[in-house]
């Protein structure tokens, strides 16, 4: 069970995430939601995901955040920003590839922003198979080690969401 979660601002077309504590797959429905909106908007410049009171972080977090500077990215030329002051949560963001994304600063102090929390999404087994799926799929795109690595996951997933359509 997740211990953490995600908080959400916005203005003028930037966008911040803050991730606090130990936050898993549980907590993301809602931020995947967020971003498929996020997406669609005219107005975006900026994205600053902020991961200094980040505890724990598992690889469906990673992959949605993957996502979101993939995206960014592709749909508005926009280079996201990662803040981070743990060694041990920019060593695993670096080694899943997310500073292909992402331009990930370390810093030694706290952020101070006005952010509300993102409320828990419905949870049904049907939409976090999606979003978990999804996440392995975005962290399988940005390197051949996670393809290695997630590649038996995806497949796996991929059959349970194909029997879950059957019934």
């Amino acid at each position: 069970m997740s211990t953490g979660h995600v908080e959400y601002a916005s203005l003028n077309g930037t966008h911040f995430f803050k991730i606090i504590g130990e936050v898993r797959a549980q907590s993301c429905i809602s931020l995947d939601k967020l971003l498929s909106k996020i997406e669609q908007q005219s107005d975006v410049i900026g994205a600053v995901v902020d991961l200094t009171q980040t505890t724990f972080i598992d690889s469906t977090v990673l992959g949605i955040l993957a996502k979101l500077g993939i995206k960014l990215k592709q749909a508005h030329h926009i280079q996201s920003v990662m803040l981070s002051t743990n060694p041990d949560i920019t060593t695993l963001a670096n080694s899943m590839g997310l500073g292909q994304v992402f331009v990930i600063l370390t810093c030694n102090e706290e952020t101070a922003v006005c952010t509300k929390t993102l409320p828990d999404g419905q949870v049904t087994q049907a939409n976090m198979l999606s979003t978990v799926l999804d996440a392995h799929k975005t962290l399988c795109q940005l390197s051949e080690s996670n393809q290695n690595i997630f590649e038996p996951l995806v497949k796996q997933l991929e059959k349970e969401c194909e029997s879950s359509e059957q019934v």
